[in-house]
């Protein structure tokens, strides 16, 4: 089983993962957004795709337009745009262990690999606990919460 679920702009989308007849893993419709801060609303669905199964599906032809199931759910254009304000968990089930990646950002904000934070449960971990931890890791990224405006400063006249 993989999963991956993202944060974006205080929002958590929840895609259906599925495997392609040739190995890799896409995300597919439809794609559940849920208030990111309103955890009681999303737990139980994310809880609900990493204890399931992939389902396999035909390869999907190559495209050129850039979207993904992701950018149509949110009407964003470019991937850049998702991507700087996005951050993406990875959950893989691996035999022994559950593998979770989540992306770190370089100082272009785009997502980089060296930032890349792993955590791995035993596999004999209730996917409760798990989805737990994830829960409380994903509200305490900043793209949870709301953007606070600066306040304007004050300057003497001159």
């Amino acid at each position: 089983m993989l999963y991956r679920f993202y944060v974006y702009d205080e929002k958590v989308l929840l895609p259906t993962v599925a495997e392609t007849d040739e190995g890799f893993y896409v995300d597919t419709k439809p794609v559940e957004i849920y208030p990111a801060l309103k955890v009681d609303d999303w737990k139980p669905r994310l809880f609900h795709f990493i204890s399931g199964h992939n389902q396999i599906i035909p390869t999907p032809q190559a495209s050129d337009s850039g979207h993904s199931v992701l950018l149509d759910s949110l009407h964003v254009e470019k991937w850049s745009v998702f991507e700087k304000r996005a951050v993406m968990w990875t959950v893989h089930a691996l035999g022994r262990y559950v593998k979770v990646f989540r992306t770190g950002k370089g100082p272009d904000g785009m997502w980089d690999a060296a930032g890349t934070k792993e955590r791995m449960f035993d596999s004999r971990a209730p996917w409760s606990a798990i989805v737990d931890a994830l829960a409380q890791e994903a509200i305490g990224q900043p793209e949870a919460h709301p953007v606070k405006s600066g306040s304007l400063m004050v300057l003497p006249k001159a």
